[in-house]
């Protein structure tokens, strides 16, 4: 079961973006889903599904890595910078592409009592506006 304090910071999430859903997975971390994310020009695709694991012991431990469609490309075809193309999102049954990136330095730049999943779906949708 999610924890209240992650059900309630996803419905401040889902305030902003009512699309984004939420679902456990056996493990009890979370798969976090928000379709028709709308992309800056210079990507193949004028949007994209993103999505991202909210880790079991969540908020003590920050979300890490990211997902988006498969086809997404830089314009020109170049695959994203650190990126896998076709990488299965643990427990979720589902391909996708995955993005190592990460909060940087986490160990000290992610607060528990401070940031939450929409601090980290910030961090997402920066690395997409930093075309790369």
């Amino acid at each position: 079961m999610l924890s209240p304090i992650t059900q309630r910071q996803f419905l401040r999430v889902q305030e902003r973006y009512p699309a984004a859903t939420l679902a456990e997975l056996p493990s009890g971390a979370a798969l976090f889903t928000l379709p028709n994310v709308r992309l800056p020009a210079g990507w193949s695709h004028p949007e994209t599904t993103i999505r991202f694991i909210v880790p079991a012991g969540y908020p003590g431990p920050a979300p890490d890595c990211f997902w988006s469609d498969t086809v997404l490309r830089v314009n020109g075809g170049a695959t994203p910078h650190a990126t896998q193309p076709s990488s299965a999102i643990p427990e979720a049954n589902i391909t996708a592409q995955w993005y190592s990136w990460h909060v940087t330095n986490a160990a000290s730049n992610w607060n528990p009592n401070r940031d939450d999943l929409m601090t980290y779906l910030s961090i997402v949708l920066d690395r997409f506006r930093a075309l790369q």
